[in-house]
């Protein structure tokens, strides 16, 4: 992002002979000096914001001031009050470079200041805490958006409107239309990343969630192992109509997360996927058809939505028949890499939750955080409501109750 002073011009004295009424052109004025970057905030975090100052040190008076982090890998620009701008950048990793240039009113922009600081490693984020403040947040896609949602109370209410996040023309368009986005660690590292999927072609994308931090200038920096898809097809060629976060439920002790899915094909059938991290981001070295049926006990995966959560007892997958209303819970899921066995202890929540709601997107979540899974009900047009699940129980039927109104996320 080096800006470089325009060069001082002159007119020959022999053009001046020629045409005595033009004397000179003026040479152009050097550009302002570089701005001063100060870091108010104390100690930096990986993953958490910091805060700078921009001042001029020639008192001139700046409209803005444009910044990026680490090689244009994140940018923004601070609007400028009096010549100065106060602005929160999310420190990436635990050395950082920032670079910054002022920009005049006329157009002009100063030479550009490199200000070098370190950061702190941080803790792990919680599952499906997505900014760091221990709560679960909502990642949704909705029509061509896709959107993050800070989640707020114990009552399952959301920040509005939510966060559009931009892929910044980065493996694909800011287009998420037909695609579903999973969240969990699928770079191994503290942080929740994000995974786009569009299962009419099984590109799979992974993105860290550290750019989505800065709420001003929202981005999703790409992973290592950006595109996965080849490895999510079945012994069929079959890609999966859907994936949702496994965790550890194979217990290898993996920092990448494991994943579920349900592949298949009218002519092959649909089954339930098990996949297996590799230890690389987006290396899964195949599926294995777990061979279990369905919650009411049919074979007809592709009528049913997956979701999951990881609570204090394991991991949780919700399983939801969008056309019938039918909603189980399985918690304790397990998975053996030897025998390819899936156990798990079922529970019926609802015989006719959401009926023929079509396009409505569940998500599995916790947020009264009493290690009992409750569930985001988000709609075609992005409207979502929550509900509490109680009274979980092998024999009978759980109750499950809206918590409060619907809340448009734009």
């Amino acid at each position: 992002m080096k800006r470089k002073n325009l060069l001082r011009a002159a007119v020959p004295a022999a053009v001046a002979l020629l045409a005595p009424a033009i004397t000179a052109v003026p040479a152009f004025a050097a550009a302002p000096a570089a701005p001063t970057v100060t870091q108010i905030s104390g100690s930096a975090t990986v993953g958490q914001m910091v805060t700078f100052k921009f001042t001029e040190p020639d008192g001139s008076q700046p409209v803005s001031y444009s910044w990026d982090i680490d090689g244009d890998e994140l940018t923004g620009t601070a609007t400028a009050s009096h010549g100065q701008a106060t602005v929160k950048i999310p420190a990436l990793r635990f050395s950082n470079t920032l670079e910054v240039y002022s920009d005049g009113a006329d157009g002009t922009f100063s030479d550009s200041a490199h200000f070098s600081f370190f950061a702190a490693g941080a803790a792990p984020y919680a599952d499906q805490d997505l900014t760091g403040d221990g709560k679960p947040d909502l990642a949704v896609v909705v029509g061509d958006k896709l959107l993050e949602a800070d989640g707020k109370g114990t009552a399952g209410k959301v920040r509005v409107p939510a966060t559009t996040l931009s892929s910044d023309g980065n493996a694909i368009s800011e287009d998420f239309t037909g695609y579903q986005v999973i969240t969990g660690k699928f770079s191994g590292g503290s942080f929740e990343d994000y995974v786009a999927y569009n299962p009419s072609n099984g590109v799979a994308i992974a993105y860290s969630g550290l750019g989505a931090l800065d709420k001003t200038h929202p981005r999703l920096l790409l992973t290592a192992g950006v595109s996965f898809g080849d490895f999510l097809s079945d012994i069929d060629g079959n890609n999966p109509i859907q994936l949702a976060t496994a965790y550890d439920s194979s217990a290898q002790g993996n920092p990448i997360v494991d994943l579920v899915g349900i592949a298949g094909s009218a002519t092959d059938g649909y089954h339930f996927e098990y996949y297996p991290a590799g230890f690389v981001t987006g290396a899964y070295p195949g599926p294995v058809d777990t061979g279990v049926a369905t919650p009411d006990g049919g074979r007809d995966w592709q009528n049913w939505q997956l979701s999951s959560k990881l609570l204090p007892s394991g991991t949780a997958i919700s399983l939801w028949n969008p056309a019938t209303g039918a909603l189980y819970l399985w918690e304790g899921v397990k998975f053996d890499v030897n025998s390819g066995q899936l156990t798990y202890t079922q529970f019926r929540v609802s015989a006719h939750f959401l009926a023929a709601a079509t396009g409505t997107t569940l998500r599995l979540t916790d947020f009264n955080a009493d290690g009992v899974p409750d569930v985001w009900a988000v709609t075609r047009a992005g409207v979502v409501t929550a509900y509490q699940i109680s009274g979980l129980s092998t024999t009978g039927t759980a109750k499950i109750k809206a918590k409060g109104s619907p809340i448009n996320l734009q």
